[in-house]
């Protein structure tokens, strides 16, 4: 028996088309480009800080601490977000987010920085399921699948272009303005949405009381899952995270840590049910839908390209094949121009023959352009050739990022869309911060992109078996 929910009882976009369904998606939009922004702009202003704050030996874990405290409360405010109503969610992520920004520009230490932050990244937590969630709310599948690859697209370009644009902020003014720059567009987001959408009736969070507030936590959240997967999920990334600077002995001890937290915050959800009491953090119940299924398995393997690729192309142009500053900034941008294609055209295949088929296609044929990538590595080929190399992956990629999404939200209700957007988004995070880990034990860029390559020839096989546990649910109905 499958979890698939029927389109009729698929709740109604929070907004028709029309002006206040615009403003939302530009609040949307605003807000995505700000949080991905965050994520790379530092980067280039890191010397700047350190000359200015000291604390060398602590300067990764302003990265480190960012990425993890994203990643742990994702699936928080995921599920939150589906109790209380997205408004006061969303408004409480980038209100957090701001924040943290405004108390990074302010820092007057590294130890500062680091817990500033600390809270930015807890505020991207509910800045980044929330986007796509609002926007699967205002659209219809047909709709929804060509607005999230708008939406991918201008995530990609936001971080290929935020060490220009941070470069730019430091050289004119102040690496401090690197963080206020967030401010103003962050409350515009805000501003927008609350002008704009609104949460279907009874979903509003309404307190009047920090009492009230904890009451109702309390019985909308699995706090005790919460922590275990805090604990599991934290202690996964610091174990794999290049620039935690652990010795190898402290990051078997994270990861064994890892394995036990995770272990009992399965037996902690299995335990719980949305209709008996507290319901459970995350969203296994949902796993019986093949479509859902096949999405978090697929989450896993795009999620390490999408973090392999950028993580690794760049550093390839610039180190092994020795080509300038400048082209090696721009490697990218055949991978997301092809990107934003393969969303695009995905979205034919998807409403007639399901997401399953687009997210499995997609990652095949992204495992053939790394697998040329792989072979451009051994054989030197000529940039032309690296640059069409690389349009392949994207075009496969695109598909595969956008499938992976937006068939397993158009398999739930409103009241679940949250915590299963929050669900494949933890799912990439943690594997793209996996294979980053393993690739950064090889030696040469051959065999990175090699491994990366059969990486992804086997996530299209393990979708087809994951999804071949009961077909019953493909294609994917319209919302």
């Amino acid at each position: 028996m499958t979890s698939t929910v029927s389109s009729s009882l698929l709740e109604a976009p929070a907004a028709t088309a029309g002006t206040r369904r615009k403003i939302a998606t530009l609040a949307m939009m605003t807000a995505l480009v700000v949080s991905a922004f965050e994520g790379t702009v530092p980067t280039t202003a890191m010397p700047s800080i350190v000359r200015e704050l000291g604390g060398t030996h602590l300067f990764s874990w302003v990265y480190a601490s960012f990425l993890v405290a994203s990643a742990v409360s994702i699936p928080v405010f995921s599920k939150l977000a589906d109790r209380a109503g997205r408004r006061p969610i969303f408004t409480a992520g980038m209100l957090l987010f701001l924040l943290g920004s405004v108390l990074c520009g302010a820092a007057h230490s590294m130890h500062e920085l680091i817990a500033a932050r600390t809270l930015q990244g807890m505020g991207v937590g509910a800045i980044g399921p929330l986007v796509p969630t609002v926007i699967g709310d205002l659209y219809t599948l047909e709709e929804r699948a060509k607005v999230q690859a708008l939406f991918m697209a201008a995530w990609g370009a936001a971080n290929a272009l935020g060490p220009v644009i941070g470069g730019l902020i430091v050289s004119t003014m102040s690496w401090r303005w690197v963080f206020y720059v967030n401010v103003p567009f962050g409350c515009a987001a805000v501003a927008l949405l609350l002008a704009s959408y609104v949460d279907p009736p009874g979903r509003g969070l309404r307190v009047r009381s920090w009492r009230e507030l904890t009451s109702f936590v309390k019985a909308n959240l699995d706090v005790r899952g919460a922590i275990l997967f805090a604990l599991a999920a934290s202690a996964m990334l610091l174990g794999l995270e290049d620039q935690a600077a652990f010795g190898f002995g402290v990051r078997v001890v994270l990861l064994a840590m890892a394995v036990v937290f995770g272990i009992m915050l399965v037996r902690e959800v299995r335990g719980l049910r949305d209709d008996q009491g507290t319901p459970p953090l995350l969203p296994f119940a949902e796993l019986a839908d093949p479509v859902v299924r096949a999405g978090a398995i697929g989450s896993l393997f795009a999620g390490g390209l999408m973090y392999a690729i950028p993580a690794y192309v760049p550093f390839w142009f610039a180190t092994e094949r020795h080509e300038s500053a400048v082209l090696a900034g721009v490697a990218l941008i055949p991978f997301l121009v092809a990107w934003a294609v393969g969303s695009a055209l995905g979205v034919k295949v998807l409403v007639r023959l399901g997401a399953v088929t687009v997210s499995r296609a997609g990652i095949s044929l992204s495992g053939v352009g790394t697998l040329l990538v792989a072979l451009a590595a051994r054989m030197h080929a000529p940039t032309w050739f690296v640059f069409a190399a690389l349009g392949i992956v994207g075009l496969g990629l695109g598909a595969t990022a956008n499938s992976t999404l937006v068939g397993p939200q158009s398999r739930v209700p409103w009241a679940k869309r949250g915590a299963v957007t929050g669900f494949m988004q933890v799912g990439r995070t943690l594997g793209g911060a996996t294979v980053v880990a393993l690739l950064a034990l090889l030696p040469s860029a051959q065999g990175r992109f090699l491994v990366l390559a059969l990486l992804a020839l086997a996530g299209g096989r393990a979708i087809t078996f994951a999804a071949s546990w009961n077909r019953a649910g493909d294609p994917v109905p319209r919302a």
